[in-house]
């Protein structure tokens, strides 16, 4: 099913399209999904959304819908765009070719074009997934694997690795960087690989921060860079985000993606990859999709049941001498399979780590040898060394005062929930507000509320919103378009669209807000 999205600025045009694309579901797999009624809004709604096909106005106040194209482009490569304006006019037409437009509908919008509009963009869409694109220049696409593979396996130099990212268009220099992986599922057909990597092309042909490869029996590969360390995360979980949306169709295993930890210089890559591989061979273990490794070294982020589940401020806090041997062994005790032994023990050293350094400003001399990731990979590997290194971290902590947890998500995720709740009224609230609110890109922030509370933020702000509704209704006299403006909708059609959508109750009876408070009063 094909998720459509709207964006108009007039509620009348955009009530009347929400109509006719809710009709056109009967004849077509396609599902309204929300709108918005300016492309900066938008914007912010369809990183959580994920649509398939945008109508989009040209004309729209705060942001433009060509604007708005260009960026939707670069979030949501696969998504399909139909343009409506009131304006026959060639710049504007010129604007929706240069975007790569399905359609250019004038207003006002004649049903049968629409519905055409429609098929066309289905039709594209089965054809993305269905039908082979040109074929692709293995040669080169084997060059990109050969790359990166010496480059996850540390078997290139500095120079060998900057030349050949000039090869490919690419700058590693100064860049901060990391890897993703997803379990390659295709066949070992030649076919189906050349298939897979135009298919990739044409999903990531603009994004000067990514070198992948899918022509390997296991692993589709990223190498994501930039400058940036947040624009590396930020990227990292856009492409997982499309990664999923487009490749877990048809699969007959659930399909995860693994993102690693940002290497600060090209010879950490190699730890990089081993971690992500390992995070990806554990992938059955945890319930997400997207499974980054910034997210798992966070305690609030994983379930109390998960293998890499402790609450290391917590057991400090109150552990005695006496009980140090025996926590230790705990620590150091194996986790169901080698890799998961080795990926437990690299995220207990993680910790503990930080808990040093949140207690020291500078990291003891006795230390320093066991500070960086690849450092940790090599003592996650060895039994001895492992059991040595956690005794003088423990050791270490123990004889400081134990300070309190610093769980990171879970503050976060608390402050976001106060915040809508605050705010949820506001017509301009907003991901991408929630998002600067709590310091995170809106595409880790959707990914954070999504796997954290099972629903998109849409969904979740809608409820508060409607639940308020239901209130209001009850115990007030407030006519249906006053408790619309009330509860942060600028269009009373579209909150009585969502009221019947979420409650059930007919259209003919949110005219009025006596008939639907006796509906609600029965209920």
């Amino acid at each position: 099913m094909y998720k459509v999205f709207i964006i108009e600025d007039e509620y009348l045009i955009r009530n009347n399209l929400r109509e006719q694309i809710t009709a056109l579901g009967s004849y077509y797999p396609i599902t309204y999904v929300g709108e918005a009624g300016d492309g900066e809004m938008a914007l912010s709604s369809i990183i959580d959304l994920q649509p398939d096909i945008i109508l989009t106005d040209i004309q729209m106040p705060f942001m433009d819908g060509l604007t708005f194209s260009k960026e939707a482009r670069k979030l949501l490569p696969w998504t399909r765009l139909i343009f409506i304006s009131g304006f026959d006019d060639f710049d504007y037409m010129k604007g929706a070719i240069q975007v790569q437009a399905d359609d250019y509908l004038l207003k006002p919008i004649k049903s049968n074009e629409l519905k055409q509009a429609i098929e066309k963009a289905v039709t594209a869409l089965d054809l993305q997934q269905k039908e082979t694109p040109p074929s692709s220049d293995l040669v080169f696409e084997l060059k990109k694997n050969h790359f990166l593979n010496g480059l996850f396996k540390g078997s290139l130099t500095i120079s060998e690795t900057l030349k050949l990212a000039e090869s490919f268009n690419r700058s590693l220099a100064g860049k901060k960087m990391t890897v993703l992986l997803a379990a390659n599922q295709v066949s070992t057909d030649f076919e189906d690989y050349a298939h897979l990597s135009d298919y990739l092309k044409f999903l990531f042909r603009e994004n000067q921060q990514v070198i992948f490869s899918a022509v390997s029996s296991r692993f589709i590969k990223f190498l994501i860079v930039d400058p940036l360390e947040e624009n590396v995360i930020e990227t990292s979980y856009q492409v997982a985000q499309t990664l999923v949306h487009e490749l877990e169709k048809g699969q007959k295993n659930n399909f995860s993606v693994a993102i690693g930890p940002v290497a600060e210089r090209i010879s950490e890559l190699p730890a990089s990859f081993e971690i992500t591989q390992m995070i990806l061979e554990t992938a059955s273990s945890l319930k997400d999709q997207i499974i980054s490794y910034e997210d798992l070294i966070k305690e609030a982020k994983l379930p109390v049941d998960s293998v890499f589940y402790f609450d290391l401020s917590l057991d400090l806090s109150s552990l005695s001498k006496n009980e140090v041997s025996k926590y230790i062994e705990h620590l150091t005790k194996p986790q169901g399979t080698p890799t998961r032994t080795r990926l437990y023990r690299l995220f207990v050293l993680t910790k503990l780590l930080q808990h040093v350094r949140l207690k020291e400003k500078e990291i003891p001399q006795e230390m320093v040898h066991c500070t960086s990731t690849s450092q940790h990979l090599a003592i996650s590997a060895d039994d001895s060394l492992y059991r040595s290194t956690v005794y003088m971290f423990i050791s270490f902590l123990t004889a400081l005062p134990s300070q309190p947890s610093r769980n990171k998500y879970q503050p976060i995720l608390n402050h976001a929930l106060d915040f809508i709740k605050e705010n949820f009224t506001d017509p301009d609230m907003s991901l991408t507000w929630v998002a600067q609110q709590v310091a995170l890109s809106p595409s880790h922030f959707s990914t954070i509320f999504s796997q954290s509370f099972n629903q998109t933020f849409i969904d979740y702000l809608t409820e508060q919103r409607i639940e308020l509704a239901k209130k209001l209704l009850q115990q007030s006299d407030y006519r249906i378009s006053d408790i619309a403006f009330e509860i942060g909708y600028n269009d009373p059609n579209y909150f009585s669209y969502l009221f019947k959508k979420k409650k059930g109750f007919p259209q003919k009876n949110i005219g009025h807000s006596f008939s639907l408070k006796t509906k609600i009063n029965n209920k």
